[in-house]
């Protein structure tokens, strides 16, 4: 997994601080140490959302498995997976096969990836699938949502809108 942009910024503002403190005129040196603090700081706080997610416990099953919520509105069914197991979601023919089965057969379905390149590549193995399948999938990429998601799977049925959207966010926690 690459640096985000926030990551960068940081270490530039940390590098620039520390070149400035280093090399520059008298008052640009002193308000060059006086930012550095606040840049490692910065550097520090964007670097460590690669540790483990906050509030997850340790992993006890890798298998995966399924729940199945169903939630009715005024706008349409909004129909989650949620997924237990693995913290990122990996292509499963098990998990494929329980949102076949959770896909109405008539319809469009348009199969929205959330996330990095690599949460991209995992649902587009789920599009795939859905294909092989004999389903009508388009596919579309978000780096993020708003809000994000906060379910691995989401499938949204609005009946005014023709596509079924099937949210796949393997990295959603």
């Amino acid at each position: 997994m690459g640096f985000s942009t926030t990551d960068w910024v940081a270490l530039f503002i940390f590098g620039a601080s520390a070149l400035v403190g280093t090399f520059g005129k008298r008052l640009v040196r002193i308000i060059g140490l006086a930012v550095m603090p606040f840049a490692f700081a910065g550097l520090v706080l964007s670097l460590n959302h690669y540790g483990s997610a906050p509030g997850q416990g340790p992993i006890t099953n890798n298998a995966p498995g399924i729940n199945t919520n169903n939630t009715n509105n005024q706008s349409g069914g909004t129909n989650t997976l949620n997924i237990i197991g693995p913290q990122r979601l990996l292509f499963d023919a098990t998990i494929g096969d329980q949102l076949a089965s959770k896909l109405p057969t008539g319809k469009s379905i348009e199969i929205m990836a959330v996330g990095s390149r690599t949460d991209w590549n995992i649902a587009d193995q789920y599009a795939q699938y859905l294909k092989a399948k004999g389903f009508d999938v388009s596919f579309s990429r978000s780096s993020e949502t708003v809000p994000p998601p906060d379910h691995k799977i989401t499938i949204r049925d609005v009946p005014t809108t023709p596509p079924i959207v099937v949210i796949i966010a393997p990295s959603a926690l």
